[in-house]
């Protein structure tokens, strides 16, 4: 056959589809290779290419099939030579996996806190990963950004944290569906400009160990949850509450949390069972 020829035969790959999550697995000699075939064969917009060793298998899930992209990425964990695209554009293996676990959560157990709090830490930022806690243990060098006024109060230095934030945020948080642009804006506008400890007790001046004023931060856990909650009000009071969660992030579609949610009957009663 002749060049020509051979490239008149050869099968044109598509494009990679401009919705969902797609996930690409290259040909590997190991078990977990066939274990994720057989999970990626099960969808229908299952497709393969070439034979042996140039095989590779692809595959695209909706955001309405997280579970399903879930049972693929758990059986490809130990895959080297795998891609991945979030609506045509190509992201990083591992963000598309942190991202698609942290959002299919919130999809299934939606809650005020879950883009705030990571069972540990307080982020005001609008995600519970983004590297930057309302904490004075960890993560926290963001609050050092500023300067102590001589009456005792301290005088943030916004634009540094805006900057700091913006440069460390979480590798996946703004390819999430739900990172939200508008609501970052308005923290970094609505966060204070000073704060007093003496007079908002929520508040402590933090030292270093050897004894040296270094910023400021909450007293504790629940202090950082009082003062990201009033945030979050400040800037749901300004988009609107018609237009956001109750958190103050944008609302997402109800159909992304329809797949989700399950009918539980409730048992009836001993009384109601012999009634019928």
């Amino acid at each position: 056959m002749s060049e020509q020829a051979k490239a008149a035969s050869a099968v044109v790959e598509p494009g990679i589809p401009e919705q969902g999550i797609t996930v690409e697995l290259a040909h590997a000699t190991v078990a977990a290779f066939e274990q994720a075939v057989e999970a990626a064969r099960r969808h229908p917009s299952f497709q393969q290419f070439g034979e042996g060793k140039a095989l590779r298998v692809r595959v695209t899930y909706q955001l309405s099939e997280l579970d399903a992209l879930q049972e693929l990425k758990d059986a490809a964990w130990d895959l080297h030579h795998k891609r991945a695209w979030l609506h045509g554009a190509e992201i990083a293996w591992h963000q598309m996996a942190q991202l698609t676990h942290c959002f299919r959560e919130l999809l299934r157990r939606p809650r005020r806190e879950h883009c705030f709090f990571d069972g540990n830490f307080w982020s005001g930022f609008g995600c519970r990963y983004a590297i930057a806690n309302l904490s004075d243990r960890i993560n926290n060098e963001w609050l050092t950004f500023g300067r102590l006024e001589a009456g005792g109060a301290w005088v943030f230095d916004k634009a540094r944290i805006a900057e700091h934030v913006r440069k460390h945020l979480y590798s996946g948080f703004q390819h999430c569906p739900a990172f939200d642009e508008e609501y970052l804006e308005l923290f970094f506008e609505l966060f204070p400009e000073r704060v007093d400890p003496v007079e908002d007790d929520r508040w402590q001046l933090v030292k270093n160990r050897q004894g040296e004023l270094v910023g400021i931060g909450p007293t504790g856990v629940e202090a950082a949850k009082k003062i990201v909650y009033e945030l979050q009000e400040k800037i749901r009071q300004r988009r609107g509450a018609e237009k956001t969660q109750e958190n103050g992030k944008r609302k997402l579609p109800a159909a992304l949390f329809a797949p989700y949610q399950t009918t539980v009957k409730k048992k009836k009663g001993l009384l109601a069972r012999l009634l019928g």
